[in-house]
Parts: structure tokens; C-alpha cells; sequence
């Protein structure tokens, strides 16, 4: 009973954001996926990035704007902002990947018969 109380009051909660911060940071990831989607689209997601990949993915564009990690300029933290955006977008095609996979054919190609 709690379980779904929880998951109630989450769906509840799904479209707000506690300030306008997180919204523009979640606007921006959308547009972000949305731009990935236009350029890759789905047929590489779904049938050749395994986990592996995925998580290689994410690490290498979270750690390409790394140049010297005790120098902070402005240009840096932009370029910060921009990779972490691109981060969680790629994290979230792999995540949207598992989904539609597994709502299409029930699993993933990677999952064992």
C-alpha cells in the first residue's frame, strides 16, 4: 500500500519543477534528445548499443571538457553545462532504449532468451 502511494504522489509530481532552473535544465535535455533522435535515430540504440557501450558513451562525454581540472574559466563551465546536458541525454536514450525494445518484443536484444 505505501509502494503505491509512493508511486502515486510521483506521478503526481512528474511535470513540476521545484525552480526555474530545473526546468531549463530538463528543457534543454529534451531538446537535446530531440536532436540525437533527428540525428541517429532509434535502429543503432535498439540493435547494436549494448549496456557496455551506452556506459562508455556516458563517461566519455561526461570527462571531454576536462582540461585542467584547478583552472576554472567562464568558456570551462559552459562547456560543463553543455557535456552535462549531452550526458544525461545519451543516458536517457539508453534508458528509452531498454523501454522500447522491451515494449516491442519484450526484451532487450542483449537479454538472453
Amino acid at each position: 500500500m505505501l509502494k503505491r502511494a509512493v508511486q502515486l504522489e510521483e506521478r503526481a509530481m512528474r511535470h513540476e519543477y521545484t525552480d526555474k532552473h530545473q526546468k531549463k535544465v530538463f528543457e534543454d535535455v529534451l531538446t537535446e534528445r530531440r536532436y540525437q533522435d533527428r540525428k541517429w535515430g532509434h535502429e543503432i540504440d535498439d540493435t547494436m548499443n549494448t549496456p557496455w557501450m551506452w556506459t562508455a558513451y556516458v563517461c566519455s562525454y561526461a570527462t571531454k571538457w576536462m582540461k585542467d581540472p584547478f583552472q576554472f574559466k567562464r568558456e570551462d563551465t559552459d562547456e560543463l553545462y553543455d557535456r552535462m546536458i549531452e550526458t544525461a541525454a545519451i543516458a536517457a536514450a539508453a534508458c528509452e532504449s531498454v523501454l522500447r525494445q522491451r515494449d516491442t518484443k519484450g526484451k532487450t536484444f542483449y537479454e538472453p532468451d
